[in-house]
């Protein structure tokens, strides 16, 4: 039985966290032992965790202070393969690596590289002790094939050693969801629906400006936030109060299940100023929900047909968001008909 462990700083809601998850849960646990370890106990993931894996908490809070606990851990559970999905996890396993017995170490870059340094993510140094961590993994996984060039480019990884893996969705997980629940809006709103964090990339400042324009055209337009506070929730529900949106905005938090939002919704708004590959857009994609999005990642382009199943826009452009949403209100879920989307198996690599 092959010990395969998945490093996370933790289990909260992000994408990054999300899509080992999802990995995780394609793996039979009769052919493997499944182990997850991370940095900080948190709990918004823990009912995806099937009750056959192991799952050990270091409470050691942040990766600079992991290196003893981990190697500890690491060489109790003597893994055959080490999953990280976070480049500085990718760098300190760096460091541990000659200390512990033999494993493959597949590394997932969890965004392109060139955009973390264009919007000041980290500076050169941390870019380089980054492209030392996936450069000495065994296999880096990139989502889309552009991610794989960036990061050859600009963490100089060998071509052959990088394989392109589309993020996994649960369909049944999915599925199941929406089955067992109902509507949470009223009928007589326009509901649009925004799912991450509440972080500066996601550029949800930048949709709430928006929304003055749109209730122009749409007066009954709702706009629902899915996410956990990552460090601008305060200042997004100062914009709210600042441009009198307070019947038309409301945060919900994380939610465990949040596909019910998706099932029901009139339009999903993806709003972000860059991102790695956006699960809530694929989730949704999936159940065709009509789309708004922003051009932040090439991807994007290749899931929304423009008048058919969403639109586009430049990130960053207020303007042509709210003109946007305007035509996407229009469009219905039922007339939409996207094409089947297939993720990646991990199992590929094992």
């Amino acid at each position: 039985m092959k010990n395969i462990v998945f490093i996370l700083p933790n289990l909260n809601g992000g994408g990054a966290e999300k899509v080992a998850v999802n990995y995780l849960r394609q793996l039979n646990e009769k052919k493997y032992k499944l182990t997850i370890i991370t940095f900080k106990k948190t709990s918004e993931l823990f009912p995806l965790i099937p009750c056959s894996v192991k799952l050990i908490d270091l409470n050691s809070i942040n990766t600079s202070r992991s290196f003893f606990s981990l190697l500890k851990m690491l060489r109790e559970l003597s893994p055959d393969v080490v999953f990280t999905t976070h480049s500085r996890i990718a760098a300190l396993l760096l460091v541990i690596k000659p200390f512990l017995p033999r494993f493959r170490h597949f590394a997932r870059m969890q965004s392109t590289p060139s955009l973390e340094a264009k919007h000041g993510v980290y500076g050169g140094f941390v870019r380089y002790v980054y492209s030392l961590g996936f450069r000495n993994a065994d296999v880096v996984i990139a989502q889309t094939e552009s991610m794989k060039d960036d990061g050859v480019a600009t963490f100089r990884l060998k071509s052959n050693r990088v394989k392109v893996m589309s993020n996994p969705i649960d369909k049944l997980l999915i599925d199941k969801s929406v089955k067992e629940s109902t509507s949470p809006f009223s009928d007589s709103e326009t509901v649009a629906v925004a799912s991450g964090r509440l972080a500066h990339e996601k550029g949800f400042d930048l949709l709430i400006s928006a929304l003055p324009v749109v209730l122009e055209k749409v007066p009954s337009f709702v706009l629902h936030i899915i996410g956990s506070d990552n460090g601008e929730g305060r200042k997004l529900k100062a914009l709210v109060d600042s441009l009198g949106l307070a019947d038309h905005v409301r945060f919900h938090g994380f939610k465990s299940n949040p596909y019910c939002y998706y099932a029901y919704c009139d339009l999903f708004i993806l709003s972000s100023r860059w991102e790695g590959f956006p699960n809530t857009l694929l989730e949704n994609y999936y159940l065709n929900t009509p789309l708004v999005s922003t051009t932040c990642v090439p991807i994007v382009a290749e899931l929304i047909e423009e008048g058919v199943n969403g639109y586009l826009c430049a990130p960053g452009d207020v303007d042509m968001l709210a003109e946007q949403i305007i035509k996407g209100c229009k469009l219905k879920r039922h007339k939409i008909n996207n094409h089947a989307y297939e993720g990646s198996m991990l199992e590929d690599l094992l």
